[in-house]
């Protein structure tokens, strides 16, 4: 079992919650629930915040502690398959207009390698993670 393990408990019809050992939890439902992530926006903010928080001390080490920073996933689907993505896109904004020049494309390209490098959720879904499912028998 994995040193994070989340589990999800059905609190109602078509609704879920997510905890995680430190006490963080998460609605999940359809797209029509309330308050709710639906499992694919889960992903989706996994991967935006995955690639955040690789890129925070970076981007934070160059403009401030008090740097703003949005990083946006969606995602298109396949056409002939509305269970599955396509492709998902990451977008940051970020003000970089403090930094010019050959100073911003390193800056740049750091974070693109930190991201490819060490973002887990981003490489786990782009190599593809075997799962390994378990039912009771």
């Amino acid at each position: 079992m994995s040193s994070t393990p989340v589990e999800v408990t059905r609190t109602g019809q078509h609704a879920f919650l997510a905890t995680n050992p430190r006490g963080g939890q998460v609605a999940i439902g359809r797209e029509d629930a309330p308050d709710a992530f639906t499992p694919g926006e889960l992903l989706l903010a996994a991967i935006a915040a995955c690639s955040a928080v690789t890129s925070e001390n970076l981007l934070v080490r160059r403009l401030g502690e008090d740097a703003e920073l949005t990083v946006r996933a969606d995602r298109t689907k396949v056409p002939e398959d509305k269970h599955k993505f396509a492709r998902v896109q990451v977008g940051f904004d970020v003000d970089l207009s403090a930094i010019e020049g050959d100073d911003r494309t390193k800056l740049l390209e750091a974070v693109e390698r930190a991201i490819t490098k060490y973002c887990t959720v981003s490489r786990s879904v782009e190599e593809g993670t075997p799962i390994d499912l378990t039912l009771p028998r």
